[in-house]
């Protein structure tokens, strides 16, 4: 059982960094994915859903919503603008962010089917979490092509580019999730494997 302990408690690790990297930039502006700061002292941060200007005086952020320009936003700051059809392109791409959100809701459900099941209960929880990984691979490949494609443009025209916390985040949200998938399916069939024995030796009530 105390494995089946640690795959819910992976779970629920892999649970809080997906929340907080839903949560980035524009409803938190501290977590981002991707940094640019500017002369004045000020700096951009692009989250999931948005983006903020983080100023010394006070914040100023995009509306919440499902895809964001962020190649105007690259050529407002004074960066040399992207070509029309990579800017179509890394707009679509902000689309896909919403499978952070995703990932996080299905990684909650896998947690609830890990802290309300028991023993064979915990095999849906597995797989839960398993495609709540899928989901999560999915975004980080996408968040690597937009922001690594938006950091190396900046760095390559005069800007400066920072990888942003939310990334690293997600990075270790994916792995944990594969993990706890692994750990908790092996320990749920070690569990039953274990009870089958114990209940043909007649040590345990055949109530399994």
């Amino acid at each position: 059982m105390l494995a089946l302990h640690l795959g819910t408690f992976l779970i629920f690790a892999a649970l809080v960094l997906l929340i907080v990297c839903s949560i980035s930039a524009p409803t938190v502006g501290q977590i981002n994915f991707l940094s640019i700061p500017l002369n004045n002292g000020s700096s951009v941060h692009f989250g999931s859903l948005g983006f903020c200007i983080m100023n010394p005086d006070g914040n100023s952020c995009t509306p919440t919503g499902v895809g964001y320009r962020i190649a105007d936003e690259i050529a407002a700051i004074g960066i040399t603008p992207f070509s029309n059809a990579k800017a179509t392109a890394l707009h679509g791409l902000t689309e896909g962010f919403i499978l952070h959100q995703i990932a996080a809701g299905i990684a909650g459900i896998a947690f609830l089917l890990a802290v309300c099941s028991h023993r064979i209960g915990f095999l849906f929880a597995s797989a839960v979490a398993f495609i709540a990984f899928l989901f999560s691979l999915a975004v980080l490949i996408i968040d690597f092509i937009t922001f690594g494609s938006v950091r190396d443009h900046v760095n390559q025209n005069g800007g400066t580019a920072h990888t942003g916390n939310a990334y690293w985040m997600i990075l270790a949200a994916m792995i944990i999730l594969f993990f706890a998938s692994i750990a908790t399916c092996f320990a749920c069939i070690t569990a039953r494997r274990r009870h089958t024995r114990s209940r043909k030796a007649g040590t345990v009530p055949a109530t399994y």
